[in-house]
């Protein structure tokens, strides 16, 4: 369960510095490409192991799967973006861009709280069976 809170906290920050600096090349015109990449690049391989875990957890394996897939598609998405709809109507792909980087995040985040609860909800469940107390027979 810690590795997985780790998980969800590294997806969080590379999340918001590739936030940060795709709206800095957006806005501003400031040249992070690569950096913004990078980040981009931990999110998904961050979303991609949370997909695993949850394709090998019962109960969330569908959501899994979603996970692993939409994993997949951001950076093929994010390297091709550049290409798609060039011209005045590039702002679209843009923003479809940016939209995707924030559903690469809510699902990350999604995946996580729901395998934490899953597990917190087996503990508490497992625990009271082993501490039972011997029944008496006179």
């Amino acid at each position: 369960m810690i590795a997985i809170r780790i998980i969800r906290v590294i997806a969080g920050i590379a999340g918001l510095g590739a936030l940060t600096l795709g709206l800095l090349f957006w806005i501003v015109n400031m040249n992070f490409i690569g950096l913004h990449m990078l980040f981009g690049l931990i999110v998904a391989l961050s979303l991609l192991i949370l997909g695993i875990v949850g394709v090998f957890t019962g109960g969330m394996r569908l959501l899994g799967a979603i996970g692993i897939v939409y994993a997949l598609f951001v950076p093929v998405f994010g390297v091709t973006q550049a290409t798609l709809l060039a011209g005045s109507l590039h702002w679209l792909i843009q923003t479809t861009h940016l939209l995707v980087g924030l559903g690469a995040l809510a699902l990350a985040g999604i995946l996580s709280t729901r395998y934490l609860r899953l597990k917190q909800a087996t503990a508490k469940g497992a625990a009271p069976e082993r501490v039972r107390a011997p029944v008496k027979r006179d």
